[in-house]
């Protein structure tokens, strides 16, 4: 879990909005604090999909699952198990 994490992490940083010396906790609004916005989380989805070779449900896209890195992380690990 804490490779997913990671991965996450580091797409971010190399792909978003995100200072790359910005602390992020598991909890943090992706949104909310300007890390991310619709098309680049539409394009985290796509690379997260395409790593883990994983298809995320339409009932699985939710705030709660999206939107910070605790939710996304889980739902990897939900869909790679």
């Amino acid at each position: 879990m804490e490779n997913i994490k990671t991965t996450i992490v580091n797409y971010l940083k190399d792909n978003s909005f995100m200072d790359k010396n910005a602390n992020l906790t598991d909890t943090d609004s992706l949104t909310q604090s300007g890390i991310i916005d619709s098309i680049g989380l539409l394009e985290l989805l796509d690379f997260l999909s395409e790593k883990y070779s994983i298809e995320i449900p339409e009932d699985m896209l939710i705030p709660e699952n999206l939107d910070s890195l605790k939710g996304l992380t889980n739902l990897v690990t939900k869909l790679t198990k």
